[in-house]
């Protein structure tokens, strides 16, 4: 456990509220937030669970982000050559973490009742770390990875200009949109999974706009 990093940041050290369902969370000290330095937009990225399907033991740090080879760093070499570009992505100061901080015994997508059903009543607990997040690192740009965390997010969001409909069809446009949550203001957008990205042929415009509307926001 990096307590350091944690404390900083405001990630939780210990939480038992989601031990009263019956599908207990499990590994909660044993994932940390991931944190760079850099001099180029302060960005936060938000992960839906740290739940993968195969060997969720080897998750140690939220989006695996510290892994730099290998098949456990397939989202960090997706986000440095496909979102970012390397020169930028080393350059951008970066915290990531995810909606619902504990692993569960398999991913949410797999319950009966779907991600968003199963998520949300764990997030209730779970939000108020998020929010300290928020604002103790104070981002100037806040991403979400997948629709579940997107709608989960954006429903606590205080819209100043533009418009969210909740929904990644509605919202994942290429444009950023001007929000406050509590006394922290940033821009917002929901960006696809590195799965429904690369295959998301009915996104076309949607992503060329995004991806051009991000690195823009880099210079």
């Amino acid at each position: 456990m990096n307590l350091e990093l944690r404390i900083k940041f405001g990630y939780p050290v210990g939480c038992a509220n989601c031990n009263n369902f019956e599908e207990k969370p499990r590994h909660l000290d044993k994932i940390d937030p991931y944190y760079q330095s850099g001099d180029k937009i302060r960005l936060m990225l938000i992960g839906q669970d740290p739940t993968i399907f195969d060997d969720p033991d080897r998750v140690s740090t939220v989006l695996m982000l510290n892994e730099t080879s290998g098949r456990n760093a397939q989202l960090r070499r997706w986000l440095e050559r496909e979102l970012f570009g390397a020169d930028n992505f080393g350059k951008i100061e970066l915290y990531a973490t995810n909606l619902v901080k504990c692993q569960f015994p398999s991913p949410p997508s797999k319950n009966q009742v779907g991600a968003l059903k199963f998520l949300k009543p764990r997030f209730e607990y779970c939000k108020i770390h998020l929010f300290k997040e928020v604002e103790r690192y104070k981002p100037e740009l806040v991403l979400t990875l997948g629709e579940s965390a997107h709608k989960l997010f954006s429903n606590e969001l205080e819209v100043l200009e533009g418009d969210l409909e909740h929904t990644m069809k509605g919202d994942f446009t290429g444009k950023f949109i001007k929000v406050k949550l509590g006394k922290t203001y940033f821009e917002y957008s929901p960006c696809l999974h590195i799965k429904t990205f690369r295959v998301a042929v009915t996104y076309g415009k949607q992503i060329f706009e995004f991806k051009s509307g991000l690195l823009n926001r880099l210079k």
